[in-house]
Order: structure tokens, then C-alpha cells, then sequence
């Protein structure tokens, strides 16, 4: 089995070192590791192999926040194993010390770090990375901690009182969950995100839509629960099978068993806390020509205007997604979906008709980016119906619209550079109605520029009609600035209380456990939430 050497963590803000550990002799010198990873071109890959150096060496790094964490390896040893491990050694470090991760809370917090790297690996070989039985072994650091130790001068960590000593009798023998949990007041939380990605065709037809998954959970009940959670799908047949949820992938507590011989319920005992109970995909096309339909829809067109300078954007807010009269599309939660509570439980201070609850869905965070060539210098008579743009010159446009919008507008004329750069040749422009004149670099449309001539000619009856001639003038107008309109809009925006594969948590129940107490009755919630950062529509 391959071993891992060393760690190190630098800030990328100063690039200066924050924390080394060596579970084996390193081979080559940090500094050396770190020039060889600067060097290396960007789009940097997690994993460098470093060939060039005796022995070889495999450099596997990720980029957190402002901190770089590197990992060298000099033995053959699975990437996804040393990966996730720096993954997982991230999530503890912000459950210890708080997201988001700081190069600060690292320096104020050595010595805590350094026993957690010694108990997540064992000479190069990775051992426990879960935080919950992290806790067990190592208490995190407190207030009263770092205070005793500012006056004593010791390590918060060598003190007794505050770091009791834990032997193997009180270890927990579940390796996600600590011993010994209590919570006053028992409470399970559920959230269910998914992330969407579209395109869409120019006549509006889908060409692909895709939903990922995950659904968090959150656990504060005393002592070792036993729950069982069902999803659901939409429909008549309301069978997790059939809602075409593609590659599962459970957390280690879920009971893979029970999945697999009653599909869509998870039994499992949690950890304490927060973790991610399960991810998945769902394909939001079964079917070719499934008609798909999203909250946001939005139309492009282009070459408007008399010279066809301009192009407008329409979106529009597409409530009845969420309605009854939706349900049966494909992608789309049913009617029940809609109008269920948020709620398992009851609590005063829960209205079933808030803003954002499943059965009254809003539609927030609405951007909507239009990438612009890069010929295009400038927008002139922008208007915009609701909302605020930016745009930056030779950049793209990014209109945000508020929430609470039903429709909006956005239109401009695009201002190419060639334009804007041959705007003295007034007296070209006006005899041949182009103000890109002969060797523009536009090949085919420089031809136009005798469009005047040809004018002439055509009354002395030597050439085209004068007619002729303005129409080509004005064809050539308008292709000169089809090179300067978007070729499509990019859609971003998040709903809560819908998601579009319509997976529901349709119960939530404590089956048993140890210490959990009789007829404990926990606070339980669900929330819903959906986010596109790719949906793509082409024009």
C-alpha cells in the first residue's frame, strides 16, 4: 500500500509557509516542491508528477480559500485516496476552528492541528478522517483553553482539565459518531439541493438538462439514533426506482442493504452534526423531445433595428412551473410536491405560506450573462426594462433582475471597434454608406464599400439600380454587425422550495437506537432549494 510523506500549507496571499508535518523522510525540500508547482501553466491539475526528480514524485495539491495544500508522495498510491483525504482534511479543520478556513485560525490553533494530522495519519498511511470520532481523541479548542494558556504559557492541549485523557473503553464504536452526545433539545434537519445545467436550442427545444443532487443533513439528538428516511418521487407511481436517479453515493452510515431491497429508504445512524447523507443525479430527459421546462426561460434575438446593430434579451419568470398544471413534465415535481409543508414537525413560528416554501415557491438571484465578441467595443442606447447591468469594455454583460419580477427586457446596439476606429472617414461613410471603407479585415463585406459608386453608376444606367445598390448597403450593414451579436445567454438564478427532479423526503422517523430516551418526538424540517449557474440558451 502506497504511503503519503509530508504535508505542507502555504498562503497564497504572502506565499510563506504556515505548518509542515512529516510522517515520512521527505526526499525533496518544500521549497523545491512549491517552485515546481508555480511553474507548472495554469489550469494546474490536483495531480503533478514530477519525474524530473530522484526519486519520482507524485505532487498532489488543492486550493482552498487563500491557503495551498500540498502533498508529495514518492510510492505508487490511488490519487481519489490522497484527494479525498485532503478534502476531508479541510472539512475538519473548518468544523474545528470554523468556515471559513483562514490562514490565522491555522497559526493561532498549531498545536490543535498538529494532533489532528497525527491522528488522521499514521506513517504516510491514512487512518481516521472523521470528525466525529476525531472529537473523541482530540477536544477542540475553547475560550477557556486559550486563555488558561495564555496565562500558564502552555499549550492548550496539554492541559488536563481541559483535554481529559480518553481511553479505549469510552471510545465510541461507531467510527462517524462520538460517544456520549447530548443535545437538549433534539432536532433533524434536511436539505435537499439540486444543481441544474441546461441548453437549449435557438427554436427553444431542449438539447440536454441534468440535475445533481445532495442532501444535507443536519443531527442534534442525544445518545445512538436508529432513522429511517423514505423519498418519493412525482407521479401516480410515486417509487424512487422510477424517478431515474442515476449514480448514488451514500454516506459510509447509510445501510446499502436496505437501499437495495427497498429503494428510496435510507436507514442509517448519523453522525453529530452536519454531513452530507447522499448525492445523485437525475437526467431531466427520459425521453428524446421530453419537453423541459425552467422557472427562468429566456429569448435572444439579434440584427435588430434598421441597420440590425441592435439585439434584445427577454426573460421571463415561469411560475407556472410550479403549479399543478407542470406536474407531469418530465424533470418536474407534481402538484402534491408543490403544496406539501417544509415541515415535519410544527413549530409557531412556521407559516406553511412563507416566501420560499414549497408550497410558495420564489424565484431569487436571477443573472443573466451575455457573452459579448471581441469585437465589440462598446454598447450604445441600452435599455433596460427592470433590473441593473454591468459591462465592462470588451467584456460581457451581466444583468441582474430583482426577485418579485414576472418579465423584463434588456436591448442595446453593439459599437464594433473597426467602427469606432474608422468614425473620421465621414465622407466614405456617407457616399458609400459603410464606415468600414476597403481592408477592414472583414474579407467578403469590404466589397461593399463602392456600394455609392455603384448608386451612381446605376442612375447613368452603366450599372445595378440605385434601389439595388441601398439594399446591398444595408445587407452588408447588417452582416458586419452580426459579427458583434451574442451567440447565446448564459442563466443563473435559485429557488427554494423546489427542486426540478421533484425527489421529495416524504417521512423521517426515529426507529430505535441506545440513549435516545422513549417517545422522544425530535423537531424535524425539510427545505428544498435549486440552483442553475449553466443553464445555456443558444441563439
Amino acid at each position: 500500500m502506497g504511503t503519503i510523506d509530508a504535508l505542507y500549507i502555504y498562503d497564497t496571499l504572502t506565499s510563506t509557509p504556515l505548518l509542515q508535518h512529516h510522517w515520512r523522510r521527505p526526499s525533496t525540500s518544500p521549497s523545491h516542491l512549491l517552485s515546481t508547482y508555480t511553474a507548472t501553466p495554469t489550469p494546474r491539475p490536483s495531480v503533478l508528477y514530477l519525474t524530473t526528480l530522484t526519486p519520482p514524485t507524485i505532487l498532489f495539491n488543492i486550493l482552498h480559500n487563500s491557503l495551498l495544500f500540498l502533498i508529495p508522495s514518492t510510492t505508487e498510491i490511488e490519487p481519489l485516496l490522497v484527494l479525498e483525504f485532503l478534502h476531508r482534511l479541510v472539512d475538519v479543520l473548518e468544523d474545528y476552528f470554523g468556515a471559513p478556513l483562514l490562514p490565522a485560525k491555522l497559526e493561532a490553533n498549531y498545536e490543535t492541528v498538529i494532533l489532528l494530522l497525527t491522528e488522521m495519519c499514521d506513517d504516510g498511511l491514512i487512518f481516521t478522517t472523521e470528525s466525529n470520532a476525531l472529537r473523541d481523541v482530540v477536544t477542540p479548542p475553547s475560550l477557556m483553553g486559550k486563555l488558561v494558556g495564555a496565562v500558564t504559557g502552555l499549550p492548550s492541549s496539554s492541559l488536563p482539565s481541559l483535554t481529559p485523557t480518553t481511553n479505549s473503553t469510552t471510545l465510541s464504536t461507531i467510527p462517524w459518531r462520538r460517544s456520549h452526545v447530548k443535545h437538549l433539545t433534539p432536532e433533524l434537519y434536511v436539505d435537499l439541493i439540486e444543481l441544474l445545467t441546461a441548453t437549449f436550442a435557438p427554436s427553444g427545444l431542449p438539447l440536454a438538462a441534468h440535475a445533481s443532487g445532495t442532501i444535507a443533513f443536519t443531527s442534534k439528538i442525544s445518545g445512538v439514533p436508529d432513522l429511517t428516511m423514505t423519498l418519493s418521487s412525482p407521479g401516480s407511481n410515486r417509487s424512487i426506482s422510477n424517478a431515474g436517479l442515476t449514480n448514488p453515493c451514500f454516506h459510509p452510515c447509510v445501510r446499502l442493504s436496505r437501499w437495495k431491497s427497498h429503494p428510496g429508504e435510507l436507514s442509517f445512524v448519523p453522525p453529530d452534526g452536519k454531513f452530507v447523507l447522499a448525492t445523485y443525479e437525475v437526467d431531466l430527459m427520459p425521453q428524446a423531445g421530453a419537453a423541459v421546462h425552467m422557472p427562468v426561460s429566456v429569448e435572444v434575438n439579434t440584427n435588430l433595428g434598421p441597420e440590425g446593430r441592435e439585439f434584445e434579451v427577454k426573460a421571463f419568470i415561469n411560475s407556472s412551473v410550479f403549479s399543478s398544471s407542470s406536474s407531469s413534465m418530465p424533470g418536474f415535481g407534481s402538484s402534491k410536491h408543490s403544496s406539501s409543508s417544509a415541515r415535519f414537525g410544527t413549530s409557531p413560528s412556521f407559516t406553511a405560506q412563507a416566501q420560499g416554501s414549497t408550497s410558495n415557491p420564489s424565484v431569487e438571484d436571477v443573472v443573466i450573462t451575455i457573452p459579448l465578441p471581441r469585437t465589440v467595443k462598446a454598447l450604445a442606447n441600452v435599455r433596460v426594462g427592470k433590473g441593473e447591468y454591468g459591462h465592462e469594455p470588451g467584456g460581457d454583460v451581466v444583468w441582474r433582475i430583482p426577485a418579485g419580477v414576472g418579465s423584463a427586457v434588456f436591448r442595446a446596439e453593439v459599437v464594433l471597434k473597426a467602427w469606432a476606429d474608422n468614425s473620421d472617414s465621414d465622407e466614405e461613410g456617407q457616399e458609400g454608406g459603410d464606415l468600414l471603407g476597403s481592408g477592414t479585415g472583414f474579407g467578403e463585406y469590404s466589397s461593399t464599400a463602392s456600394g455609392g459608386k455603384a448608386g451612381k453608376e446605376g442612375k447613368e444606367g452603366k450599372g445595378v439600380e440605385g434601389p439595388s445598390a441601398g439594399a446591398s448597403s444595408r445587407k452588408g450593414h447588417s452582416a458586419k454587425a452580426s459579427v458583434g451579436m451574442p451567440r447565446c445567454a448564459l442563466v443563473a438564478f435559485s429557488v427554494k422550495g423546489w427542486v426540478a427532479s421533484g425527489v421529495k423526503v416524504e417521512s423521517l422517523k426515529v426507529v430505535g437506537g441506545k440513549g435516545v430516551g422513549e417517545g422522544v418526538r425530535p423537531y424535524k424540517g425539510v427545505k428544498y432549494l435549486s440552483r442553475a449557474e449553466g443553464v445555456v440558451v443558444r441563439c
